[in-house]
């Protein structure tokens, strides 16, 4: 009896750790969050209801380095997960879920519709959720 319980409790404890509970994903707006992975510096951008997992475990297809949001868009600047794709701005709609980009610097700044929307470091967002 006392091995079973030993056995369980260890268990739990084990799985508690592969799947971290609370704080770990805030949200952003619409159905957009931040997620911080838990080595503390690394962020990814979901969707709730959207399995990403193909996208290298991101809606943006990477971690999120900048990003900065309005009530209609979300801008972020990601890091490629595959090397193979461009680094750059992807901007997001959050009424329609369409995703664009990525964008050099210059041509994220050209586009009106996200004109007015200031980004900051990905950790510096993550504390003012």
């Amino acid at each position: 009896m006392r091995t079973r319980l030993f056995t369980l409790i260890c268990m739990a404890v084990l799985l508690a750790g592969c799947f971290p509970g609370g704080g770990t994903q805030r949200k952003i707006a619409g159905d957009f969050s931040l997620e911080q992975w838990e080595d503390g510096t690394t962020y990814y951008l979901h969707r709730r209801g959207h399995a990403d997992s193909s996208e290298g475990g991101s809606i943006i297809g990477g971690t999120v380095l900048r990003i900065g949001w309005s009530n209609r868009y979300i801008v972020a600047q990601r890091h490629s997960i595959y090397r193979g794709d461009p680094d750059g701005w992807m901007i997001i709609d959050v009424q329609t879920g369409d995703i664009s980009g990525p964008f050099t610097d210059a041509q994220l700044q050209a586009r009106d519709d996200v004109r007015g929307i200031v980004t900051h470091p990905v950790a510096e967002a993550w504390r003012s959720l």
